[in-house]
């Protein structure tokens, strides 16, 4: 919900794939043969931290659908998206990095698969995975600081996290999103997130794209966008803020009459953009309408009307594009009452697959054990941070925790997916280009960006489990230290585990850890301001944000592992199994 103007904007306001596509970079393709498939890569290469000698083991795997001969080989690099040098005999799909005292310290490596198919070929390059070669002796050791036991017995075990994103930019008076500035946001070697929120226009959508509508910004590349979600395993949700001219009534309801028309304008959209795309890529989930509390100028359900057109829409959507997630309204108040004529419903119950809503409101956060009940997955899509009279501020470090404590908040409540509003504003997750907002670049990340990157990367994908906060003996319960706020996730191969510190001021703090099973391996990394804690610094200038990883100590058992927090800063932690 949007009260009011921001700098001339309308105050107005997916899934996540456990796998990562490969981006195409070469291709041979003599005559008029077919060219190859590019390789679809379906596991990445993990980052890793290993001691002096220890033994690390990247691999890559992927498919071809064409019968094609796949083929590997792994470079080393300078930097995450740097050029490679090529390693000599690492032509297998897993490659065992040296780790003796000469590689000590941080390198980066990335596999090229190629499939070769009737005298053709094309490659895909992976992700970069950072190999952290520690120096014991150049760690120290750890000493006091504060402990906390992880808890993943079956009692522990809370909701599936299906990811993180934001809204791309939809009127006149806000930025363009280009698919350079998708790729920052999904490429899973820069923000890595994966759910993108569209709106669905009333007018059609070749009328957009083609620049008959909204004409001061460029929309032609919603395919593109959409195709660059789809290729880093991102999950796109669409959604109507108002319907086409003559589907709503003189008070702002959706007429009665219109229901079938207003699916109709749903499922449309979705086969356009879907063919527009090309091939699997695909729409993840629709949601009927934007705030249908809000705005008669939008569209305007009462709760009995959003539960009669989830009974009487949802069916022929489902049947038509039986592949697409339904949700009923967005309401901005996330409140039991405005979804419970769904929840009593059992017949409406059956034919959403969440609830979506906004958590415009100071107690919104909070547990929603009606939707955990119902069986329905919980998602938050939409909440704008502005702050109003002083737009330079929020870029800047003293702005981020409020949104920090969002992402905590909502964790810990249940939800299954958090996705912010603007992607690209100065507010946002990338810059833009509004001149009276100092400290943020035309499509660079943000802190905001960068935060919602560690649950991104370390949270998405992986059920929440119990991280408590304990004493000196790992039993004993302890009150949480102020300012410093933790969750933890697990999945099949990996605990992780996304830490903030609000403190800017006083040392590093150890952080002592109990897994409940010795790790193989461990890898962190923090984001942090290097040009020292102050509530005016902002990362957006480049010059005080850094991102790196971080040592983390392991205990002899391999069953405790400490880490440094620096005070304002973001940190997560992989063990794996």
């Amino acid at each position: 919900m949007k009260k009011g103007m921001f700098l001339g904007i309308p105050a107005l306001a997916l899934v996540f794939g456990l796998v990562l596509a490969g981006c195409p970079t070469s291709a041979e393709s003599p005559g008029t043969a077919a060219k190859a498939e590019a390789p679809f890569i379906t596991v990445q290469p993990g980052d890793y931290q290993p001691a002096i000698d220890d033994l690390v083991t990247l691999k890559v795997e992927a498919s071809v659908s064409d019968g094609g001969s796949l083929s590997y080989q792994w470079y080393k690099a300078a930097s995450v998206g740097g050029a490679g040098t090529a390693v000599e005999n690492a032509i297998a799909a897993s490659f065992a990095p040296l780790t003796d005292t000469a590689n000590a310290g941080k390198s980066y490596y990335y596999a090229e698969v190629s499939n070769a198919k009737d005298g053709t070929r094309t490659s895909v390059k992976s992700r970069y995975a950072t190999v952290y070669v520690l120096d014991a002796a150049s760690i120290g050791q750890p000493a006091g600081g504060y402990n906390i036991a992880l808890d993943t017995s079956a009692s522990a075990k809370h909701q599936f996290v299906r990811g993180f994103g934001g809204m791309i930019n939809a009127w006149d008076s806000s930025p363009d999103m280009t698919v350079t500035d998708a790729d920052t946001l999904f490429n899973p070697d820069k923000l890595g997130l994966n759910i993108l929120r569209m709106i669905i226009y009333p007018e059609p959508l070749e009328d957009i794209m083609g620049g008959l509508v909204y004409t001061s910004i460029d929309n032609s590349d919603f395919f593109d966008i959409g195709k660059v979600v789809n290729k880093y395993g991102g999950m796109i949700i669409g959604c109507p803020w108002t319907p086409p001219d003559g589907y709503k009534t003189s008070a702002g309801h959706l007429d009665t009459n219109r229901y079938t028309d207003m699916a109709g304008h749903l499922v449309t959209w979705v086969k356009k953009m879907e063919a527009g795309m090309g091939g699997s890529n695909k729409i993840f989930a629709l949601s009927s309408q934007n705030e249908p509390d809000s705005n008669a100028s939008w569209c305007i359900y009462t709760p009995e009307e959003n539960r009669d057109f989830v009974k009487t829409a949802f069916p022929y959507i489902r049947q038509q594009i039986p592949h697409v997630k339904l949700f009923p309204g967005e309401y901005t108040s996330f409140t039991q009452n405005l979804y419970a004529p769904i929840l009593e419903d059992q017949a409406a119950l059956a034919q959403v697959d969440g609830f979506a809503g906004h958590i415009y409101g100071a107690a919104e956060i909070g547990n929603k054990e009606w939707a955990a009940n119902s069986g329905k997955e919980l998602w938050m899509t939409e909440h704008l941070r502005n702050t109003a009279g002083n737009y330079a501020y929020d870029p800047t470090w003293a702005a981020v925790w409020d949104f920090a404590n969002d992402f905590h908040n909502c964790m810990l409540s249940g939800y299954n997916a958090y996705v912010y509003w603007y992607a690209k504003r100065f507010y946002g997750l990338i810059g833009d280009s509004e001149p009276s907002v100092p400290n943020q670049r035309n499509g660079a990340p943000q802190l905001r960006g960068l935060l919602m990157s560690h649950y991104a990367k370390y949270a998405a994908g992986k059920h929440r489990y119990d991280a408590n906060w304990v004493g000196a003996d790992f039993q004993a319960g302890a009150s949480a230290p102020a300012n410093i706020r933790v969750s933890a996730y697990m999945d099949d191969a990996t605990i992780t585990m996304v830490f903030t510190n609000q403190n800017n001021s006083g040392e590093d703090s150890w952080i002592n850890i109990r897994l409940p099973q010795a790790a193989a391996s461990a890898f962190a990394i923090e984001t942090y301001d290097s040009g020292g804690p102050s509530p005016t610094n902002s990362a957006v200038s480049a010059t005080t944000a850094a991102q790196q990883p971080t040592p983390v100590v392991l205990s002899a058992d391999k069953k405790t592992a400490s880490v440094k927090l620096r005070p304002y800063s973001f940190l997560s932690i992989r063990f794996y199994k």
